[in-house]
């Protein structure tokens, strides 16, 4: 701060973050990091046309479709996710200050 530079700090809610993963994002991050057109389409197949139900005190609600998200509880999520994510310091390094 001393020789006049701008410092900022920046702080993200990433409360349900595994829940908003965009599915193409991911598989266009996915093929941009150099995985093979098989592994993509398998990981399409994996994140594609999930649909999920709720069941409270045996009470379960009718199906639905998930349109986003990484599959919660699995092993995958939480390597697929720093994955959509890797490239938010160079967003904001290239981000101008308002």
């Amino acid at each position: 701060m001393d020789k006049g530079q701008l410092n900022s700090e920046v702080f993200l809610d990433l409360a349900k973050a595994f829940d908003t993963v965009d599915h193409e994002i991911l598989l266009s991050k996915l093929q941009i990091y150099g995985v093979d057109s098989m592994s993509l389409n398998w990981f399409k197949s994996y994140l594609f046309d999930r649909k999920q139900k709720c069941n409270v005190n045996g009470l379960v609600s009718s199906e639905r479709s998930l349109l986003c998200g990484v599959p919660q509880r699995s092993i995958l999520g939480p390597l697929l996710f720093p994955v959509y994510i890797n490239d938010l310091p160079s967003c904001l390094q290239h981000s101008t200050a308002r």
